[in-house]
């Protein structure tokens, strides 16, 4: 019985250095033309960008800074304190004008604004300046 098995396996070993060796001539046929070619095809990744409708009401501190970016306010490039002024110009400044720094970042952020450093005409060091973004506005209109 175990000569049987012995013989089994030895038949299987041979189909299989069988099998190696037609692999190998194969493999050196293709080496002995001087050349191989390998095709690879890379997926191509499309990033689908689906645009995201935020509602503001112009009654909000980010409304009416938006109103602003909206009439060329900030075209020049404007200051925090330029941006404060103007809306207490207008009376649409909060009542704590804390709120309009992070709000401006809140914009800039959202890519309505964009924010420089700049160097100061005088003295020494740099301050921040709002420019009008390159995000579309649109408007809304309720009835309501």
């Amino acid at each position: 019985m175990e000569l049987e098995n012995l013989l089994e396996k030895l038949k299987e070993i041979e189909s299989r250095l069988d099998s190696l060796e037609c692999r190998l001539e194969a493999l050196e046929k293709v080496v002995n033309r001087g050349s191989i070619n390998i095709q690879v095809e890379v997926p191509r990744v499309i990033l689908e960008k689906k645009p995201l409708d935020i509602r503001i009401s112009e009654d909000e501190l980010l409304g009416r800074i938006i109103l602003l970016v909206r009439e060329g306010f900030f075209d020049g490039g404007r200051t925090a304190g330029e941006v404060a002024n103007e809306l207490m110009r207008r009376c649409w400044h909060p009542k704590d004008l804390q709120h309009i720094r992070p709000t401006l970042e809140q914009l800039t952020a959202l890519g309505i604004l964009d924010r420089v450093k700049e160097k100061r005409q005088r003295g020494k060091g740099s301050k921040w300046v709002y420019r009008a973004g390159n995000m579309q506005i649109l408007e809304s209109i309720s009835s309501g």
